[in-house]
């Protein structure tokens, strides 16, 4: 399957372009000669007026090579015998003398332009290896920043088609197809090349105005490089050949870094897969096991427990049971982050009202710890899903009690900063170091702590920072807070406006 996007067509260079050329350029010099040296002659001679027809071959020689400097020795021949040689207006010879110092006047005059010409000509190469050379700088500079492969045909074509009038396709065999990278040419005679060179190691082949590589790796063959050339001169073959060694180096490596993504991607999913089934059964078993062990005391010394007994082991049944359905509750909705669906239950929201019920269900978990709530401006109103705003703010105010002492306060901040809702909570709590600010917010990272403390389910975090994000917010973690302790968690939500949906 071959993309016919961008195709451009290449036609052969016209025949014969090149001798029009230096037949104009021989005329428009050696006429100008010629005049100069007829009325010359009288006072200078027939030497000068020869040397003057010399000087115009020379110049036409370095200015347009060998074909203008053997055009312009013709004419200057014809018009010295026709015009200064005895007899005149006749291309006769009137006596033997004359035909040795016409004979040299010719030979001076085409070696002088050969001369010429040939110091044009390899100025020209010069300048065309230095380009060329200066290209290949430029595109390994370019080729080596590109690690996916369509990166690697679109500097080609930025480089080639403005440099050169050189069109670049790259094809790559992938899974038994040969495709076009980016764009592929618009006639048979390209495709056919490129069939021909992925069935033999013929390297390079030519066919009308195309030039194509093969491109081999260690691996094997990878794919070929298809040349197409404008109605200038195309680069040289070993200026092809060294860019075809590059693209080979750089699909090769394209290739190498997109399976070592591949693999990168598959281990990061088994340590997911591994971190979350240790988490889940880490986190599950500890109130499971508390759960268990206040069923059956009520169970085996139910005659024997007085009231208060029993309704603390009842209270701590139901509190473990919350523990639980907060860890089912973080699974699931990072899941439901990670599938992109936090934003099909948008709602608005009063920020206030939904603090103010949030507080009085995480305050039995707070034990001796002060949550202070304050709210700049009891107004506010946000578009986000419900049941993952409430999760969010729930873990954060876990985590600042889980981490936190008894006896200090744990303040949750409510303001405004232009379009943006800002919720501020900050505990008087151990802190994060400075190293693991940002990481706090990846899925299962848990701080290492110097003293024992609770260990949580490392998705909090994870999952504020993809609910944030997805509706349009930030967050981040400051630490110390206010006062050199604890930690601040900022979340930013933008505002909701007369167009959110209800």
């Amino acid at each position: 399957m071959i993309d016919r996007k961008h195709q451009r067509t290449f036609s052969q260079p016209r025949a014969g372009a090149l001798s029009w050329r230096a037949a104009l350029l021989a005329g428009a010099v050696v006429l100008p000669s010629w005049f100069i040296a007829i009325y010359a002659q009288p006072g200078l001679g027939r030497v000068a007026a020869a040397l003057l027809f010399v000087l115009g071959v020379v110049i036409c020689g370095a200015l347009g090579g060998l074909g203008a400097a053997l055009a312009a020795a013709t004419a200057a021949f014809l018009l010295y015998n026709f015009y200064l040689v005895e007899p005149v207006l006749s291309f006769e010879i009137s006596t033997g003398r004359d035909v040795i110092p016409l004979l040299l006047f010719s030979l001076c005059a085409v070696v002088a332009g050969v001369l010429a010409a040939r110091l044009k000509d390899r100025a020209r190469a010069a300048d065309d290896s230095y380009r060329q050379l200066s290209s290949l700088l430029e595109i390994s500079r370019s080729l080596q920043s590109a690690v996916r492969v369509p990166d690697i045909a679109s500097a080609l074509d930025d480089h080639l088609s403005g440099s050169f009038d050189t069109l670049a396709t790259l094809f790559l065999v992938r899974d038994g197809t040969f495709d076009a990278a980016v764009n592929g040419p618009s006639d048979d005679i390209g495709l056919q090349l490129v069939r021909k060179a992925a069935d033999s190691e013929d390297s390079p082949r030519e066919e009308g105005p195309y030039t194509v590589y093969r491109l081999d790796s260690a691996a094997g063959f990878e794919g070929a490089i298809l040349f197409g050339h404008g109605l200038s001169r195309p680069p040289d073959k070993a200026f092809m050949s060294a860019l075809a060694n590059l693209i080979a180096l750089a699909v090769e490596r394209a290739a190498l870094s997109e399976s070592n993504a591949e693999r990168r991607a598959q281990a990061r999913t088994e340590e997911l897969k591994t971190a979350l089934i240790s988490s889940v059964s880490h986190d599950f078993r500890t109130p499971l096991t508390a759960i268990s062990a206040s069923a059956s005391s009520l169970i085996e010394f139910r005659d024997r427990l007085d009231p208060a007994a029993a309704e603390r082991l009842l209270r701590g049944i139901v509190s473990e049971c919350d523990r639980l359905n907060r860890y089912t509750s973080n699974l699931l909705e990072m899941s439901r982050l990670e599938a992109g669906q936090s934003l099909a239950r948008r709602q608005t929201l009063g920020v206030a009202d939904t603090m103010s019920a949030i507080v009085q269900r995480v305050r039995p978990r707070a034990s001796h710890r002060r949550i202070v709530r304050r709210m700049s401006d009891e107004d506010l109103l946000v578009n986000v899903d419900a049941a993952l705003f409430d999760l969010v703010l729930v873990n954060v105010l876990d985590n600042a009690i889980i981490y936190s002492d008894d006896g200090t306060s744990i303040h949750l901040d409510v303001g405004r900063d232009g379009d943006f809702c800002v919720i501020c909570v900050s505990d008087e709590g151990q802190g994060i170091p400075p190293d693991d600010l940002e990481r706090v917010f990846t899925r299962f990272y848990r701080v290492a702590r110097p003293r024992p403390s609770p260990r949580g389910s490392g998705l909090g975090l994870a999952i504020a920072k993809g609910f944030t994000e997805a509706a349009g917010g930030r967050i981040g973690a400051a630490s110390p807070g206010p006062g050199g302790r604890g930690t601040v968690i900022t979340i930013m939500l933008p505002l909701a406006t007369e167009s959110s949906p209800a």
